[in-house]
């Protein structure tokens, strides 16, 4: 066998791995070869070494899906990857069109908080400071919200039970009435907005999720209530939603 041989069925392999990866659920030998663009019975044949190493595997019918090495791999990967380094750039661009505080929150399940794993100060003297590591809770402020409104039912409403008075402003924590609209307009708009004319504060935040779609954290922009006015919300919501998306696909989520 030449060496060009090796090296095509070495990319096309490389290809299909790719193209597994980016499939959710089952699929069938057809379905992977039109996605492939190659012959039914080139595919099968790449498949087969695949399936013995554990990286594709049968499941019923005449379906495939991810193996269990193939899922083993990617998450001794993922433990590895430093998602701030990830979130850099896009945080960067964030700050570059805005000129806002950019920042990337982490979900904390055991205590239901938001933790800032990175975050990049606005230039202008006139701003609302949030420091690396800080921990915020997730009924105040938009990076928060935007976590809690991606929980699963039960969780939201643990979090929810835990509320307690506004951190900065000393305001009474929100009935569940109004959290539940709250979560219900996050859910529907993707992302989450806060604003607190007495703290100066407000921001626009939306969920970054993982490979298996539950929550990572959230994404957003904040910055002085009088220089985040209503009217920028929707322009800001687009480019926050769109970087929380980027950020969610490079933690390989295909949502």
């Amino acid at each position: 066998m030449s060496d060009d041989h090796d090296r095509g069925s070495g990319s096309r392999t490389i290809a299909l791995l790719k193209l597994i990866a980016e499939i959710e659920g089952p699929f069938t030998l057809s379905q992977l070869a039109a996605r492939a663009s190659l012959p039914s019975s080139s595919v099968h044949r790449l498949l087969q070494p695949l399936v013995r190493a554990g990286l594709v595997e049968r499941t019923t019918g005449q379906c495939y899906q991810s193996g269990s090495e193939f899922l083993r791999i990617a998450s001794l990967v993922m433990r590895q990857v430093d998602v701030g380094r990830l979130a850099r750039p896009i945080l960067q661009r964030l700050w570059a069109q805005w000129e806002e505080t950019s920042s990337l929150c982490l979900y904390k399940s055991d205590s239901q908080r938001a933790v800032v794993v990175e975050t990049i100060q606005t230039p202008h003297p006139l701003r609302f400071v949030i420091e690396a590591f800080s921990e915020m809770s997730l009924t105040w402020g938009s990076l928060g919200r935007a976590i809690l409104g991606s929980l699963p039912p039960d969780a939201a409403d643990a979090a929810i039970q835990r509320v307690s008075p506004g951190p900065l402003s000393g305001l009474p924590p929100p009935s569940p009435q109004e959290m539940a609209q709250v979560i219900a307009e996050i859910r529907e708009q993707g992302f989450a907005q806060y604003r607190n004319e007495a703290i100066d504060a407000a921001g626009v935040a939306a969920p970054v999720f993982r490979a298996n779609g539950t929550i990572f954290g959230s994404l957003g922009v904040t910055a002085p209530a009088r220089r985040l006015l209503p009217d920028k919300i929707p322009a800001i919501a687009v480019t926050v939603k769109a970087a929380a998306q980027e950020l969610s696909a490079l933690l390989g989520h295909c949502g």
